[in-house]
């Protein structure tokens, strides 16, 4: 099957304008006519069409129908997401829901070039003796992982010591901004929805633009009927500073010097990254409902708060044994440094003749 569409950036440039028109028309279908909101259903769908076959055309025969799976679901997810996100503003309270598709659809642009790159590269064959035979010429320590090697340089490690925690203090300093508290929004609505859905609290949401905190949870009462006082909320309380964290991390673990190791390592912190936030996310939410719903069965909610928010911390174990299986190098990265140190150390202290 001969392709028409060989680049991968004109390719990227194409599902990219289909995205933005997606997440432009999602947001017109409340204030149009049925006809207006039929036709775009349609062209919605035409597009997810379009999308399949530009993708098929794009790769030809080159790819197994594995990887052929792979690419169309991850490419109609993040498509869908685009147009979850368009839906989402349309039906959102906050003075600043707006900035809801500015901060993301960015991103969804971003992880559709790295999609599309990395099934590009799974096209083509990569030669590596080249790279091999001058890493072993390298002065430098080898740490042999499941038949890789790994080969630092001095800067990258030092940016995963210093990059890490300036980076994950700036992306949590970003959302703590009045202008992204879209995010509040989302969090209380999808918190409350699923209360009422579980628990049959009869809980509600109130928007204040003003102030400390925009938003706050209200209760007609508790389980016997006492009445129960608003909890406010705040970024903190979004669960954001644990993906900070680990973003923070998975951007600035070194990559290493050796191409075949290193060749889909971009496609292997994406994967790391959203999956972890899928599960911090997922978590937090989960840590505020059954808080809540203790504090609606008469516990006291200092108590409650502190404890189940520190007891949930318990995923960061399972976003380490994510990193280790999806990114190897930040636990090898340390073991290198020791590594350099020892060795540097052993130098030192090594008698002159």
């Amino acid at each position: 099957m001969k392709t028409l569409i060989t680049n991968k950036y004109l390719m990227w440039l194409i599902l990219s304008i289909l995205l933005i028109i997606s997440f432009f028309l999602v947001m017109f279908l409340f204030i149009s006519t049925l006809e207006v909101t039929i036709i775009i259903l349609v062209a919605l769908i035409v597009f997810f069409c379009i999308q399949v076959l530009l993708l098929l055309n794009f790769v030809g025969n080159r790819l197994e129908n594995r990887l052929k799976i792979g690419m169309l679901i991850t490419h109609s997810l993040n498509l869908l997401f685009a147009i979850v996100i368009g839906f989402s503003i349309t039906v959102m309270e906050s003075d600043f829901k707006n900035n809801f598709g500015i901060v993301m659809i960015p991103l969804l642009l971003l992880f559709s070039l790295v999609i599309t790159d990395k099934y590009d590269r799974d096209t083509k064959d990569l030669n590596n003796v080249q790279e091999e035979k001058s890493i072993e010429k390298s002065t430098r320590p080898v740490i042999e992982f499941e038949n890789k090697k790994y080969v630092f340089s001095l800067n990258s490690l030092i940016l995963l010591g210093v990059g890490t925690p300036l980076l994950a203090v700036a992306i949590y300093f970003f959302f703590d901004v009045e202008a992204q508290f879209w995010l509040h929004e989302v969090v209380v609505k999808q918190t409350v929805y699923f209360l009422n859905l579980f628990f049959d609290m009869d809980v509600s949401t109130s928007y204040v633009p003003s102030g400390k905190y925009h938003w706050s949870f209200n209760f007609v009462g508790n389980i016997d009927g006492a009445p129960l006082g608003s909890i406010f909320f705040e970024t903190f309380c979004t669960g954001i500073q644990a993906i900070c964290v680990f973003a923070g991390i998975i951007i600035c673990t070194p990559h290493s010097q050796d191409k075949q190791t290193n060749k889909d390592i971009i496609w292997r912190k994406t994967k790391a990254l959203i999956v972890s936030s899928i599960i911090f996310y997922v978590v937090n939410v989960i840590r505020m409902l059954i808080q809540i719903e203790l504090y609606y069965l008469g516990y006291p909610w200092d108590s409650i708060h502190v404890s189940i928010s520190a007891a949930s911390s318990f995923i960061a174990a399972i976003i380490i044994l994510l990193l280790h299986k999806w990114i190897p190098e930040f636990i090898i990265s340390i073991i290198y440094t020791g590594t350099l140190i020892s060795k540097k150390l052993k130098h030192v202290r090594k008698p002159k003749e």
